[in-house]
């Protein structure tokens, strides 16, 4: 599994704890300004900052920190809170705020220069961006997360990547030559949040194999035990609803920044295509780019990355790309051994519903009705949030009225499943537009309703329940 889940597992866990002590026996006898020794203000400002008493904590971590800035971790995990703290009580004096603020930045240099990490420059940057709000000094804190995302890769922050690609964009709209800068770096920055988000994953799974009392042979978690693994699983959901909510966000971001049109996205990369052919995390970056949408997919550029890809080796991007090049040529069967190839290699449930609705619509477009609709159950057993499948099996249903069983007089009852479908998928959409676009459906297809007078000759009686037959197979309540 990635070392990102490993790393950030292993420093959330640590909160709270007693971080490995550097200091000497010579370090504790040192007397500090205020005149306790560094031993005596260790023990108070420690005792303080449990109770999160960070105003209290100032005066005697203060004195430690200036006399011994090497002394511990803690000296910097807890100054971070207690210089944040003063910030905020001394937010009516510009200057004094400016310099408590000045003080928090130094103690992250400090930090790296007494007790580097490779996490720590991301963690200033943010910290200097929520503080100074609009006054922040943009292109520094870009200059500080680079360097973090370029180091630390899929093992970065999901903020720090976040921002990574949001300073980006706002670069961009400030100077549209920067454009390919920005496509180059959302490419990197959404890459890394995949990988964050797959090793995410598989912590998650490998924990909830041990709550199962399944071995795992995954050596981040193989020492858990049951009610560790249990915590951990909580732990691992935060991690993905956070992640995934910020690159959603990002590529809603993208998707409007002007600098994502199919057009403009073919221009920059097919000169490039021949040249990075061998480049497999490019070729499946541009393929991600262009997989957004019906038009991108069809694309030419699309299915040469896929390709070229695929010859590397097997990867999800580049099945997926085989793929539509097989129903580009109506190649139905090859297609959907492409797309099984592709929910093989995919981690996340995201990618996995995807393809499942592409199947599906494989399957519609070749009458297979049950097969679609279990692909589309497949996916909702994954992600139970989604309206689309809802909406996919409720037009099967719409569509079946000619085969399912039913006497012609009342074959609208088919509608009674759609509408169904299209609650569910009405109540699940969180998008205006689409809701309402749902609810108009609904009315639509109550409107096909056969005519109570015809269901009373057929002995149906509403409210009553009936099973309609043929593939369908649901049970109803008559109208």
């Amino acid at each position: 599994m990635r070392t990102s889940v490993k790393f950030l597992f292993g420093a959330v866990l640590a909160l709270g704890t007693s971080s490995v002590f550097a200091q000497t026996p010579e370090q504790l006898e040192i007397q500090c300004a205020n005149g306790n020794t560094v031993g005596e203000n260790n023990s108070l400002y420690t005792e303080y900052a449990k109770q999160k008493n960070w105003g209290d904590a100032y005066e005697f971590w203060k004195a430690l920190y200036d006399a011994v800035p090497n002394f511990n971790k803690n000296v910097y995990v807890y100054g971070v809170n207690i210089l944040k703290d003063r910030i905020n009580k001394v937010k009516a004096d510009p200057a004094a705020r400016q310099a408590a603020v000045d003080d928090l930045m130094a103690l992250y240099d400090n930090r790296m220069k007494y007790f580097p990490s490779p996490e720590i420059l991301g963690k200033k940057a943010t910290d200097y961006l929520n503080i100074m709000g609009k006054n922040a000094d943009k292109d520094l804190a870009f200059g500080w997360i680079e360097q973090n995302v370029l180091e630390q890769k899929d093992d970065a922050d999901a903020k720090v990547l976040t921002q990574y690609v949001s300073l980006s964009y706002d670069k961009y709209k400030n100077d549209p030559s920067y454009k390919a800068t920005y496509i180059a770096n959302y490419m990197k920055g959404t890459e890394y949040l995949d990988g964050a988000l797959d090793g995410y994953q598989l912590r998650l799974e490998a924990d909830r194999d041990i709550c199962a009392g399944v071995k795992t042979s995954d050596p981040a978690t193989k020492a858990n035990t049951p009610e560790k693994a249990a915590k951990d699983t909580t732990l691992a959901k935060q991690f993905i609803d956070y992640t995934r909510k910020a690159k959603l966000g990002l590529v809603s971001q993208f998707a409007g920044s002007g600098a994502a049109d199919v057009a403009t996205l073919v221009e920059i990369f097919s000169p490039q295509v021949e040249e990075k052919k061998n480049d497999q995390v490019f070729l499946n970056n541009v393929s991600k780019l262009l997989g957004r949408s019906k038009e991108g997919r069809e694309t030419d550029l699309y299915t040469t990355c896929a390709d070229y890809s695929y010859q590397i080796s097997p990867s999800m991007e580049a099945a997926k790309g085989l793929a539509q090049a097989a129903l580009k040529k109506q190649d139905w069967d090859r297609a959907m051994d492409y797309y099984e190839e592709a929910l093989k290699l995919a981690i996340q449930p995201d990618d996995k519903c995807e393809i499942l609705k592409y199947q599906a619509a494989i399957h519609q477009s070749r009458g297979r009705k049950s097969a679609a609709r279990e692909a589309l159950r497949k996916s909702l057993a994954l992600d139970p949030d989604q309206a689309e499948p809802h909406v996919m099996i409720a037009n099967l249903y719409a569509t079946s009225a000619r085969d399912c069983g039913l006497d012609s007089n009342i074959a609208g009852l088919v509608f009674v499943a759609a509408v169904s479908e299209m609650q569910q998928a009405a109540a699940r959409e969180t998008d205006p537009e689409k809701k309402a676009s749902y609810n108009s459906t609904i009315a639509k297809y109550k409107a096909a309703y056969p005519e109570k007078s015809m269901l009373f000759m057929k002995g149906l009686n509403s409210g009553s329940s009936m099973t309609i037959g043929g593939w369908m197979g649901v049970t109803i309540t008559v109208p």
